[in-house]
């Protein structure tokens, strides 16, 4: 596996199918502040997107190469917010 590194300071990022990704970490820095949203409805429900604050991190991950992560929008909101993707 390689992984691409990242500091987000502004701006949104967002995971597709195309990017084969199979693993991605969000780590908030300590005034940092960061919106995941994913694309999928469920049970009827629309997504809301999941604001992480300082210290806050979260992981996502596939096991199968076949089926990469997809429709992940990651969306700075304040501070440094450090991104680690694996393919």
């Amino acid at each position: 596996m390689r992984y691409f590194t990242y500091t987000l300071t502004s701006g949104s990022l967002t995971i597709s199918t195309a990017d084969y990704v199979q693993f991605i970490s969000i780590i908030c820095g300590s005034a940092g502040s960061v919106e995941v949203l994913g694309d999928l409805t469920f049970q009827g429900l629309s997504p809301n997107a999941v604001v992480l604050s300082a210290g806050e991190g979260i992981n996502l991950s596939t096991s199968l190469s076949s089926s990469p992560l997809n429709g992940i929008t990651i969306t700075w909101l304040a501070g440094s917010v450090d991104i680690i993707i694996g393919n």
